[in-house]
């Protein structure tokens, strides 16, 4: 379930508790103002928040139609594309970039990390978040359906979510664009039971083996934080 507005402020889309445990990892690896983009920002829930910790912010999405932040400037590139260049000549170069769940949006996600990386002035840090398809209720939906959570017939109407995105193949991004990983966790451990019966008996016995089951079982939302090390 997505976390919405109360009032007609900026809504949060990302998972229960992924905004705040993203904000929680800027304090901790960001703790005095910084330079940072927010990609993929939608109506500026989480900008807003980035901006009240006192960051200079840039906001980032593929169109101005949902904006709700009037203080903060929203530039509109389109993030399945070399964007790179665009914002760089606009905003130069960041100390920090957000990313929350738009990786999984995209055709090219290798490309979007590498993208990222030039955007990033060295050291710089880069937050990011996707379903865990991984997560033993994922994997049960798959052998019962094909589709992995967050990746039904209805979430995977364009231009929502196309590519699932695996432990191996994100290391393989990250390290292939010059980055190190700092920080890998989760928004919460807990599995969502879902609204329908297929759901909620794959979340119950989810937690039920998840013992006994190797890899990325636990978690609803990836969370990492990767540092670029490559100059």
């Amino acid at each position: 379930m997505n976390e919405r507005s109360e009032d007609n402020g900026p809504a949060s889309m990302a998972g229960i508790g992924t905004h705040e445990r993203v904000l929680d990892l800027v304090r901790e690896f960001v703790p005095n103002a910084a330079r940072v983009a927010d990609l993929a920002a939608g109506q500026g829930a989480f900008s807003r928040q980035l901006s009240e910790l006192g960051h200079d912010v840039v906001a980032v999405d593929f169109s101005s139609e949902n904006w709700k932040v009037a203080e903060i400037p929203l530039s509109i590139h389109d993030l399945d594309s070399e964007f790179a260049a665009e914002i760089s000549k606009d905003h130069n170069k960041f100390d920090a970039i957000v990313a929350i769940e738009i990786i999984e949006h995209l055709e090219n996600p290798f490309r979007f990390i590498r993208e990222c990386a030039k955007i990033l002035k060295p050291n710089g840090l880069l937050f990011l978040t996707t379903p865990n398809v991984e997560a033993v209720n994922s994997r049960l939906i798959f052998l019962y359906s094909g589709r992995m959570a967050s990746f039904g017939e209805y979430e995977t109407v364009r231009p929502a979510h196309i590519t699932p995105i695996f432990t191996w193949k994100l290391r393989m991004m990250l390290e292939e664009a010059g980055f190190e990983t700092i920080y890998h966790g989760f928004n919460r451990t807990n599995y969502a039971t879902g609204v329908n019966i297929k759901g909620r008996v794959a979340a119950i016995i989810g937690r039920m083996l998840e013992p006994f089951v190797k890899g990325q079982t636990g978690g609803e939302n990836r969370i990492i934080v990767a540092r670029q090390i490559r100059s």
